[in-house]
Order: structure tokens, then C-alpha cells, then sequence
């Protein structure tokens, strides 16, 4: 079952009609709110590996309701301890044991005893989008450029696809905002850098990726924005399951504005 799908039955109790998926799914989601994504974090080490705040954990708990109806069949988390928290509840669920893979840890902004400079770090956002993706946040050598991080993550993504490309079922890759959303340009090829940086994850937000005909990872679904896929079928659902996705849409792109503003 797909997750527009899955949100649709969820959300409507709709039943759901037979699975379109022959190959596996993968699903990349974003970790839940961090005490650093919250501005909480008070240490260095903190800022690094931060713990889930409260809305963190309702985040993680609410996951397990969008995960549920699907056939989730392996899950894979980074090095940091709020992506593992984020899908805890779900792995109880399922009866299944993340595996860490260290190499999709999120972007490296250094060592954290400087904080965290939002003004440097959206003027390395302005090079990496003027075509500069060496940059680094200005005087921080410890951080990582986008080639850098591109070159770290991309090959471990590849080999979750390739253990599991010929498998049914879905495989969730927990992440990170920079780890998934500015590295997928360069692993899907459907997708910009510019349309990345333009519809940052939010917590607990989901890129759907498929494998097309020729095997190559395409973005199905970014976080509600559907993208053809030549491999995907059709999948026909009532007309009022069709109007829930219709409106999911249109409430998806007035919060994107509502943050743009």
C-alpha cells in the first residue's frame, strides 16, 4: 500500500484495495522535533545528539498510526539517538529491530561549541543554490559541504535499495533534514536541488521513493507532493477517498505557504 494511500484509509476508514507495490518501497522520514530543532539544546553534545522534546515524542507515537497498514519489513536509523527514538514506537509495533547505519548521520555543522549561526548556514543555502555546493558555513572548517555530505551519504543509501530492491514490502530509512532532503537530488533524479531547498522536511515529514523500470530510485511522494512514477500504478478508491487527497493536498500547500510567509 502506498502512504497517500495509507493516509487516506487511516484518516477515512476506508478500505483499502489491493497493494499496488511488486518491489519494495522506501520510505525516508525525517527524525521528530529535536531540543535543538526547538532551540532547548544547552550543550554542545546536546546540540550534536539532541533527545526528543514532548512534541517529539507525541510526533513518534502519532508516526505509528501513519505507519501502521503498511507492510513494514526493515527499518534503518543514523547514529543519532533521535532518529531511533522517533521510530521506536513503530519498531514495537511491527516487532522489528532498526539497524544503524552511521553513515546517514545528518550534515555536520562542526562541533557544536560555536551554537548554531542560522545566518551563516542560510548564506552557505545561498552558494549551495548559486551552484557552489563546496561551501562550507563560513569559518567553520568542521562543517561539511553538500559534495562532502552528498559523497558520505549516497553510497549507503544505494546499498539499502540494492539489499532490498527485489523484496515486497516497505523499508524506512529515518533521517535527517539535511541527510534526506538535500542529499535526494543527487540519489533520485527527479528531483532539484532548488525544489529541495525550497520544501524543507518537516519533522516527521516523508519522501516516498520507487525504483522505475530501469531500477533507478524516483521520488514518488515529497512529504504530499505526488510525482509520476513511471512504474506506479493507478489505484482506484472511492470518490470520497479521492476528495481526502484532493484536500490533504491543498491543506499541505497552504501550511508550505503559511511557512514561506
Amino acid at each position: 500500500m502506498s502512504l497517500r494511500l495509507a493516509l487516506a484509509v487511516a484518516l477515512t476508514g476506508l478500505v483499502a484495495p489491493v497493494s499496488v507495490a511488486d518491489a519494495a518501497t522506501f520510505l525516508f522520514i525525517r527524525h521528530a522535533e529535536s531540543t535543538t530543532n526547538s532551540g532547548a539544546a544547552s550543550t554542545p553534545e546536546e546540540i550534536l545528539d539532541p533527545p526528543l522534546t514532548a512534541l517529539g515524542q507525541q510526533q513518534a507515537q502519532d508516526l505509528v498510526g501513519v505507519l501502521k497498514d503498511l507492510d513494514l519489513t526493515h527499518i534503518y536509523v543514523s547514529s543519532y539517538q533521535r532518529t531511533a527514538l522517533t521510530i521506536a514506537p513503530t519498531a514495537a509495533e511491527f516487532g522489528l529491530t532498526p539497524v544503524v547505519e552511521p553513515e546517514i548521520r545528518e550534515w555536520s555543522f562542526g562541533d557544536g561549541s560555536a551554537g548554531l549561526d542560522y545566518n551563516a548556514i542560510y548564506a552557505m543555502f545561498g552558494e549551495w543554490a548559486s551552484g557552489n555546493t563546496a561551501a562550507r558555513i563560513a569559518g567553520v572548517d568542521a562543517s561539511e559541504s553538500l559534495d562532502e555530505l552528498v559523497a558520505r551519504i549516497v553510497p549507503a543509501y544505494r546499498a539499502i535499495i540494492d539489499a532490498h530492491k527485489d523484496e515486497d514490502g516497505v523499508v524506512a530509512i529515518v533521517g535527517h533534514g539535511g541527510s534526506i532532503g538535500w542529499v535526494m537530488p543527487y540519489f533520485a533524479e527527479n528531483v532539484t536541488l532548488g525544489f529541495a531547498l525550497s520544501n524543507n522536511l518537516r519533522n516527521t515529514g516523508i519522501v516516498e521513493v520507487r525504483l522505475d523500470s530501469a531500477g533507478r530510485p524516483m521520488v514518488a511522494d515529497w512529504d504530499g507532493i505526488a510525482f509520476e512514477v513511471e512504474t506506479l500504478a493507478p489505484v482506484p478508491l472511492p470518490a470520497s477517498g479521492l476528495m481526502l487527497l484532493a484536500g490533504l493536498g491543498g491543506i499541505a500547500a497552504l501550511r508550505r505557504r503559511a511557512r514561506a510567509a
